[in-house]
């Protein structure tokens, strides 16, 4: 029917069983998450433009005149809302199985594979572990949180592989999975040895590089510091009919990036973060991970932003959750793998840091409030 249904039910075997009924009908689906704010959730809703929602208490009709999809249309998914408001971006069966097919290809899944998901569907993290082990007939167990208990229930019950953001490692053992897909935040500097550093972002429809290297399919080049990816797996269009790619078929993705010797991808930042401060150009994840490398946890969580100066323009702004944190001084004279000008030039401490519900930090929105703006 290539019609929308927004999904609102807590990620278990049920929500994947709503998820294939809705496919076998020919309509799309977009999951939400009901434990968002409700704010959030009308603000997706409104940009989603679904046809119909499927929550706890039955189906409901919302708006029987939204646009139709495209043919073929299985997932609309919002994007996280870190640099801006939520877009909603579609993607085919075809997008899907290809990569589904090229993710297959790089971790050799097999029949008896079973994936642990325990990330949420709301996002494409979690919804694409749904998605890729429909298309392939892989079993695919769902999880609310990634804690112990839940790792060593699903890996009582055959799970093989799974996925996990940078943040989860300390706390959970993930040492009995064959492969665990890491993303969402930058990597750790002691990688696990059965875990991957994968890339991607919603409009991939999953990681699409893997430790640096991209999958079967995939092109990268970079163009003016920014990566540009293309591939069968990449969205072609936005819910309201805007291009997702240019008319060659790349993705300008806004995140900054080089090649090393060897020809892997690295991966710098987001270009829309950089911080100018008195004419120079400022990674704050660079700065990040040199304060964190030197005070590790003593800090509490921490961020750069940029806030307003009247000198520079906009100074390095180092947010931190420790209520007694070092001295300025003291943690610039630390700090000796930066360059001058990107030193740290005032230390705010406030009681937790925005984070969208995928965990990236809201530099803009911090640095806009700490500024007054």
């Amino acid at each position: 029917m290539n019609q929308l249904v927004a999904i609102q039910l807590e990620p278990t075997e049920q929500l994947v069983e709503m998820i294939a009924k809705c496919w076998a009908r020919d309509d799309a689906v977009a999951v939400l998450d009901p434990r968002s704010p409700k704010m959030r959730i009308e603000e997706r809703l409104a940009v989603l433009a679904a046809h119909r929602l499927v929550d706890s208490d039955g189906v409901h009709e919302l708006d029987p005149h939204a646009p139709v999809l495209p043919t073929g249309s299985r997932i609309v998914i919002t994007t996280s809302g870190t640099t801006g408001p939520p877009k909603a971006i579609v993607h085919t069966e075809a997008n899907l199985f290809a990569s589904a097919q090229s993710i297959q290809r790089r971790l050799a899944i097999n029949a008896n594979d079973v994936w642990f998901c325990p990330l949420s569907p709301a996002y494409i993290g979690g919804l694409a572990v749904i998605a890729r082990s429909l298309l392939l007939g892989n079993r695919v167990l769902m999880g609310q949180h990634l804690d112990q208990v839940s790792v060593d229930n699903a890996l009582a019950s055959g799970a093989t592989l799974t996925v996990a953001v940078t943040a989860a490692l300390p706390s959970v053992d993930l040492s009995g999975f064959r492969s665990v897909l890491l993303g969402a935040q930058p990597p750790p500097e002691q990688v696990p040895t059965n875990a991957i550093v994968t890339y991607g972002m919603t409009e991939t429809g999953s990681g699409v590089i893997y430790d640096g290297h991209p999958l079967d399919g995939v092109e990268v080049r970079i163009v003016d510091d920014v990566i540009e990816l293309r591939g069968p797996m990449m969205a072609k269009h936005y819910r309201n009919g805007a291009p997702v790619l240019d008319s060659d078929g790349w993705l300008n993705t806004g995140d900054l990036g080089s090649f090393s010797d060897d020809g892997s991808l690295r991966v710098l930042g987001r270009a829309s973060e950089l911080i100018n401060s008195g004419g120079h150009k400022v990674n704050p994840l660079r700065v990040e991970a040199a304060v964190s490398a030197q005070f590790g946890s003593d800090l509490g969580d921490l961020c750069v932003v940029a806030t307003t100066d009247d000198r520079f323009g906009e100074a390095v702004t180092l947010v931190v959750t420790s209520p007694k944190p070092p001295d300025l001084n003291t943690v610039r004279n630390h700090l000796d793998s930066l360059e001058r000008y990107e030193l740290p030039r005032r230390i705010i401490t406030v009681e937790s840091i925005p984070r969208t519900e995928t965990g990236k930090p809201m530099r803009k929105t911090l640095g806009q409030q700490l500024s007054g703006d």
